[in-house]
């Protein structure tokens, strides 16, 4: 497949899902938050570039850089789209939800870069050095980053582990290098993670055998395919490694990168639901606390498909048990 080729069916994918994205965000009830401000960001692991941050916060909040004795604990969220589309605030009722319960709380969704034009691993690695950014420069932003919690959804689900890996890996250099200081404070305390793609090793035919209830999501035949061609590549000689496959990472690693408390919510009739509930059990026996359930009767991102004058209870239920863990892994820390 040409890369041409990869562009151009993209950005087909990408005209469909801003259509959806504005009859969700304009016609469906409530209607979402606009971000605060952004933040522009420099790419420090992997690819040189810039990253764009969103920021939802408190009425409470005071500019960066300007003086604030008070700090917030933060929810740093990468968003879903098979890596190759959607955008920082497709998931901004999930954030309404979140302030909603925890007022005194900053929401950062990530603009990761995107394939085909930035393959694996470049969106792991900006939100890696996201994370490592906030921890930096967590003073000027009012940040309280000893209390730091992750979300995302599908693919998001997904850096929710493999960026946390890869930012694990890159704080053991620095610190072996002497240079860990102004990273210190940072801690982990909770991932939230929806729907998330845990496992590389299994082709998509053999993820919807494996659930019984599997419906498929209708796109045109045309564009099946083309988030795995654009972000597999080229196309890795082995799938079970950590970053691609975070489900599949050893019990060292685990517990080594990850936080004691997560929260994941799996989908009913969704190809990813056997890795999601195999994973929570794994991490169960482990010894982690692992809240969340599986949504009766609904499908991969349902949570993100217009409603209308509808609401969706089943998104609101999912939302408000996520924001009260999220609220708890906080308080607890």
């Amino acid at each position: 497949m040409s890369q041409f080729s990869l562009l151009l069916r993209t950005r087909i994918f990408r005209f469909f899902q801003a259509i959806g994205r504005y009859l969700d965000h304009y016609l469906s009830f409530p209607l979402p938050p606009s971000p605060s401000f952004k933040l522009k960001i420099p790419a420090t692991i992997g690819t040189p570039g810039f990253i764009d941050l969103y920021f939802y916060v408190p009425a409470s909040y005071s500019k960066p850089s300007t003086p604030s004795q008070k700090k917030y604990p933060i929810l740093l969220n990468f968003h879903g789209g098979g890596y190759t589309i959607g955008h920082p605030t497709d998931d901004a009722r999930f954030f309404a939800k979140v302030l909603e319960q925890n007022p005194d709380t900053v929401v950062v969704s990530v603009d990761y870069r995107l394939s085909p034009t930035y393959p694996f691993p470049t969106g792991i690695e900006d939100c890696a050095s996201t994370l490592l950014y906030i921890f930096a420069h967590a003073s000027e932003l009012h940040l309280d980053v000893s209390r730091t919690c992750l979300s995302g959804f599908s693919a998001g689900g997904n850096f929710c582990f493999a960026a946390l890996y890869r930012a694990h890996e890159e704080l053991n250099r620095l610190r072996s290098e002497g240079r860990i200081a102004e990273y210190e404070n940072g801690k982990i305390v909770g991932i939230a993670a929806f729907y998330p793609a845990l496992i590389r090793t299994k082709t998509r035919e053999e993820r919807a055998a494996s659930n019984p209830n599997f419906k498929p999501i209708p796109i045109p035949k045309f564009l099946a395919g083309v988030m795995d061609e654009s972000y597999l590549n080229p196309i890795p000689s082995d799938m079970s490694v950590p970053l691609l496959s975070p489900g599949l990472a050893s019990d060292e690693l685990l517990k080594a990168a990850l936080p004691r408390n997560l929260v994941m919510i799996t989908c009913w009739g969704d190809a990813l639901l056997v890795e999601g509930e195999e994973f929570r059990a794994r991490l169960k026996k482990l010894g982690f606390r692992v809240e969340g359930y599986t949504v009766p009767g609904v499908l991969h991102g349902w949570d993100k498909w217009p409603s209308y004058w509808r609401g969706d209870k089943e998104r609101d239920d999912a939302y408000e048990i996520v924001g009260r863990c999220l609220g708890e892994f906080w308080n607890e820390s």
